[in-house]
C-alpha cells in the first residue's frame, strides 16, 4: 500500500494539470440545474497523464444526479473515487505540453428554492439559487467564464462579482484568471421561474414477464409539486374563469409509453381516471396525464398506470438462456425528477441463474422475493432494484439474464387439466354414492322395479326377434316349399320357445307385483297385449298350414299375410308402450 502511495505522489509531482480555459453554462430555466463545462486541459508536467479528476462543488454534491464527460465525440469512462470526486479516463495519455478539450455535463436536482415560499394563486413564482461563480476544480484554472441561463428576463437580483453582467435572460460572471484549485466565490441569483416543479417522490415499477407472449408493466406514482405553496385557499371559480391566470399550476403532463403498448389504463385509489388521452405515433404512444385536480405548490397526488407489451419487444433468448431488457425508468414527463424508484421484475416460475447488467449509474439490488399467483406451485422469483435521485439522462436499459426450461411452459396447462379431471372424477363418484344413514325402502323398491322392467323389455324383445320374426319367416318358407313335415317341426319348436319366454315374463311380472302392488293394472295391461300377439301368431301359423295344404288361393294368402303382419307390428308396439308405462 505504501508503495502505491509513493508511486502516486511521484507521478503527481511529475505531471501537473491545469485548466487552460473553462467556459461554463448553467441552465436554470427548469427545475433541474443543467451544467455544461467546456474545459481545455493542459499537461504542464514532465510525464503523460491518463486520468482527469472532476470535483463537484461541496455546495452541490448532495444534489448531483448525473455526470458525463466527453472528449470530442467520444464518451469517456467516469468512475467515482470518493463522495464528490470522479475520475475520468482519457482516450489516450496526455503528453507533457499537450492539450485536450473535455465537455463535462452534470445535472443537479432540488437546487432551486422558491422564494418567497408562499404566493397567491395568480402570482408568478420566484426562485433562489445558490452557486459558485468559479468552476470548482482540483486543478488551477488559467481563465474561465460562467453563464447562468435563467429562462426569464425578470431577474430580481444577483450577487455582483467583478466582472459580472446581466444579459437579457442570463447573468454572466467573468472572465476570471489564475483561479486557484478548490476556489469558491458564493453567489445567489433570484429570478422568476414558472416551470413545473413536479417531483416523483416515490415510484414503483412492476414488470411481470410471461413466456406466453406478454409482458405486463404497472407503475405506481407518488408525486408532489415542490414549488411555492398557496398563501390562501384555492379558488376553483377563479381557476375556471382564467386557467392561465395560475402560472404555477400543473394541469397535465405527457407520459411516453412504448409504441407497441396496449390495454393502457390510468387509475388511482378512487378508480379509473377518464381525463386522459392516448395518442399513438410511429415511435411511441403518448399518454396525456390529467390529474383529478390541478397541482399547486405543496400539493400531492397518487396514481398508477399499466399496459401490456408483446414479449418480443423486451425478451430474447438463445436456447434456454433468456435476456430481458427494458428501461430502468421511463419518460413520465419533461424534466423528470425521481427521488426514489423501486423496480420489481417478476420472472416465470422456474427461472434461475440470474445475471444483471446495470445501467451506468448506481443501482442497488435487494434480496430476491417470491410472488405466488394462480397456477403457481412454489412461486415466481422477484428481482428487486432501487435507485435515488434520477432524471431523464437515467432513462437507460437494464439487462437481466436467466435460465428457463421451456418444458415448464406445460406446467400450467397440465395443472388445469388435472384440476378438471379431479373435479369430474369427484362428481362421478359423489353421484354414485349413497350417503343416507337410514334405508329408503321406497327407493329400493323403485330401483328393483326398474331393473325388472328392463328385464321385461329384454324378454319381449326376444319374442319379437326369436318368435314373431321366425313365424313370419316360416310362413314365407311354406309358400315356397309346402313341406308339411318341416312346417310341423318348426312350429313345435317355436311354440316351445314361446312358452318358455312367456313363463319367464310371468315370473318377472310376479316379482314386480310383489315389489309394487300398485302396478297391478299396468302389469295386467302388458299381459293382455301379449295375449293379442299370441293370437296373431296363432293366426299366422294357421295360414301357413292352409298354404301347405293348398286350402287357400295365392291372392287370398297374400291379403291375409299383409293384414296379419300389420296387426303383429301394431301389437308389438302396444306391448312396448305398456312396458314404458310401468
Amino acid at each position: 500500500m505504501r508503495l502505491l502511495v509513493v508511486c502516486f505522489l511521484v507521478s503527481f509531482s511529475n505531471a501537473q494539470i491545469i485548466n487552460k480555459q473553462v467556459d461554463r453554462v448553467v441552465d436554470l430555466s427548469t427545475q433541474i440545474a443543467k451544467v455544461t463545462c467546456m474545459v481545455e486541459v493542459e499537461n504542464t508536467g514532465s510525464s503523460a497523464v491518463s486520468v482527469y479528476e472532476v470535483a463537484v462543488d461541496p455546495l452541490s454534491k448532495d444534489h448531483l444526479s448525473y455526470i458525463a464527460v466527453t472528449e470530442g465525440d467520444q464518451d469517456l469512462l467516469v468512475s467515482k473515487v470518493t463522495e464528490g470526486v470522479y475520475e475520468v479516463s482519457l482516450q489516450s495519455p496526455l503528453s507533457p505540453g499537450d492539450t485536450t478539450s473535455l465537455t463535462i455535463i452534470t445535472t443537479l436536482t432540488h437546487v432551486l428554492e422558491p422564494f418567497p415560499r408562499a404566493i397567491n394563486q395568480p402570482d408568478n413564482q420566484l426562485v433562489r439559487h445558490n452557486s459558485n461563480a468559479y468552476y470548482y476544480s482540483l486543478y488551477e484554472t488559467a481563465e474561465q467564464t460562467s453563464k447562468f441561463s435563467l429562462g426569464s428576463s425578470k431577474i430580481e437580483s444577483f450577487t455582483p462579482r467583478t466582472p459580472s453582467t446581466k444579459e437579457g435572460q442570463s447573468v454572466k460572471y467573468g472572465p476570471y484568471t489564475d483561479i486557484a484549485a478548490k476556489s469558491s466565490a458564493r453567489i445567489t441569483l433570484h429570478f422568476e421561474n414558472n416551470s413545473p416543479f413536479l417531483t416523483i417522490k416515490d415510484l414503483t415499477r412492476i414488470v411481470e414477464v410471461s413466456h406466453w407472449g406478454n409482458i405486463a408493466v404497472e407503475e405506481h406514482y407518488h408525486m408532489s409539486h415542490d414549488g411555492a405553496t398557496l398563501k390562501s385557499q384555492f379558488s376553483r371559480l377563479d381557476f375556471q374563469r382564467n386557467p392561465i391566470g395560475a402560472p404555477t399550476a400543473i394541469k397535465s403532463f405527457r407520459t411516453v409509453l412504448p409504441a407497441s403498448s396496449k390495454d393502457v389504463y390510468y387509475r388511482d385509489d378512487i378508480g379509473n381516471i377518464s381525463t386522459s388521452n392516448l395518442r399513438e405515433t410511429e415511435d411511441a404512444n403518448e399518454l396525456e396525464i390529467r390529474p383529478r385536480f390541478p397541482l399547486f405548490g405543496g400539493w400531492k397526488t397518487k396514481y398508477y398506470i399499466g399496459y401490456n407489451v408483446p414479449s418480443y419487444e423486451m425478451l430474447s433468448h438463445a436456447g434456454n438462456r433468456y435476456k430481458l431488457e427494458f428501461p430502468f425508468v421511463d419518460h413520465t414527463y419533461d424534466n423528470l425528477v425521481v427521488d426514489a424508484v423501486e423496480v420489481k421484475v417478476i420472472l416465470p416460475e422456474g427461472s434461475s441463474d440470474f445475471e444483471v447488467v446495470y445501467p451506468d449509474y448506481e443501482v442497488e439490488r435487494h434480496p430476491d422475493e417470491k410472488f405466488k399467483t394462480y397456477l403457481d406451485t412454489f412461486g415466481r422469483p422477484v428481482l428487486i432494484f432501487s435507485a435515488k435521485n434520477l432524471e431523464e439522462n437515467h432513462i437507460k436499459n437494464i439487462e437481466i439474464y436467466y435460465n428457463f426450461n421451456s418444458i415448464l411452459l406445460l406446467q400450467e396447462p397440465l395443472l388445469v387439466v388435472m384440476a378438471f379431471m379431479v373435479l369430474f372424477v369427484s362428481v362421478i363418484v359423489l353421484v354414485r354414492l349413497d350417503f343416507s344413514i337410514s334405508v329408503d325402502e321406497d327407493r329400493e323398491a323403485r330401483q328393483r322395479v326398474s331393473f325388472l322392467v328392463e328385464e321385461l323389455f329384454a324378454l319381449t324383445g326376444r319374442i319379437k326377434s326369436e318368435v314373431s320374426d321366425e313365424t313370419i319367416a316360416l310362413l314365407a318358407a311354406a309358400k315356397v316349399k309346402k313341406d308339411s313335415k318341416q312346417l310341423k317341426t318348426s312350429k313345435k319348436e317355436l311354440e316351445l320357445l314361446y312358452k318358455q319366454i312367456c313363463d319367464s315374463i310371468s315370473a318377472v311380472s310376479k316379482k314386480i307385483l310383489a315389489s309394487a302392488p300398485n302396478l297391478a293394472d299396468k302389469v295386467a295391461e302388458v299381459s293382455r297385449r301379449e295375449g293379442e300377439r299370441r293370437s296373431i301368431l296363432a293366426s299366422i301359423n294357421s295360414l301357413a298350414e292352409q298354404v301347405v295344404g293348398d286350402k287357400v288361393s295365392k291372392n287370398v294368402c297374400s291379403t291375409q299375410e299383409s293384414s296379419l303382419t300389420s296387426k303383429l307390428y301394431t301389437a308389438q308396439c302396444n306391448i312396448e308402450d305398456a312396458l314404458a308405462a310401468l
